[in-house]
């Protein structure tokens, strides 16, 4: 194991697990947390410390005292499960969690965000654009990225939408009666990229710092989904010309300050 360098995954699930594993491989220490019960057995078979902890409104149930104590390195990927019409508070969550946070004095902290604190109008975004959130999801993401680094290094990585490892966008988009925005710009990123750029950050010391998670491919959505049904032998998406969103998210820094360059450039 490489010294002082015990991460804690906050959340092992579709990106945390894989995560956990890619960074056990790196020679790092993982402690990793689930709110399943059934899934400590996983965490266990794959060397990872495993800890039944579940952030709600009311507070934190589970050890999480012993999950993040002698940490160095701390990311939190707990999505938000928030709709626009939901009185789920995820601020509450993130509040108590960076209490304890602050207790422990964990300085280098990396919280997996989303492009969606970015307003569907915003157009041309890159890492310098002052989000403009147009959703209650949105806005919860933004005041929860400012909790978690007000007393810390944080480093906030917004990935856009999440593929690979049999999820895609398309396959619910294929089920829908209609979908809206045919010419807006798709923002996408492989799982693998994900992991690879979080670890970038730990590898390069990238503290402080705010990187867009997006691969550099932009087709239009009626092209790319629509090519994609192809392939992989679905019907055809009933894109409706009605426009609400027109955003295009890049970050040159991935490259700049991280050096990485994309597995997946095209997706």
């Amino acid at each position: 194991m490489i010294p002082n360098n015990k991460i804690g995954v906050f959340g092992c699930g579709w990106l945390g697990l894989p995560l956990s594993k890619f960074l056990l491989k790196k020679k790092f220490f993982i402690r990793g947390s689930t709110t399943n019960q059934e899934k400590i057995k996983e965490l266990k078979k794959h060397k990872i410390e495993p800890y039944l902890v579940e952030l709600k409104e009311t507070g934190i149930f589970g050890d999480i005292d012993s999950f993040l104590k002698d940490l160095d390195t701390l990311i939190i990927n707990i999505p938000p499960k928030i709709k626009n019409n939901s009185d789920d508070s995820y601020i509450k969550k993130i509040k108590f969690l960076e209490s304890k946070i602050n207790y422990y004095s964990i300085d280098k902290v990396i919280f997996i965000s989303s492009t969606s604190v970015y307003g569907s109008n915003q157009k041309k975004i890159d890492s310098k654009t002052k989000p403009e959130p147009n959703t209650k999801r949105g806005n919860e993401i933004i005041k929860s990225e400012k909790v978690i680094t007000k007393n810390n290094n944080g480093t906030i990585i917004r990935f856009g939408g999440l593929i690979g490892n049999n999820r895609h966008p398309v396959y619910t988009l294929s089920k829908k009666k209609e979908v809206l925005n045919p010419h807006a710009p798709i923002n996408l990123i492989h799982l693998d990229d994900c992991i690879n750029i979080i670890y970038n950050v730990i590898k390069k010391k990238a503290w402080g710092k705010i990187f867009l998670g997006v691969a550099p491919f932009h087709p239009k959505k009626i092209n790319y989904y629509n090519e994609k049904c192809e392939e992989f032998g679905l019907k055809k998406i009933n894109f409706i010309n009605k426009h609400t969103s027109k955003k295009e998210v890049n970050d040159s820094k991935i490259q700049s300050e991280l050096g990485y360059e994309f597995i997946f450039p095209k997706l």
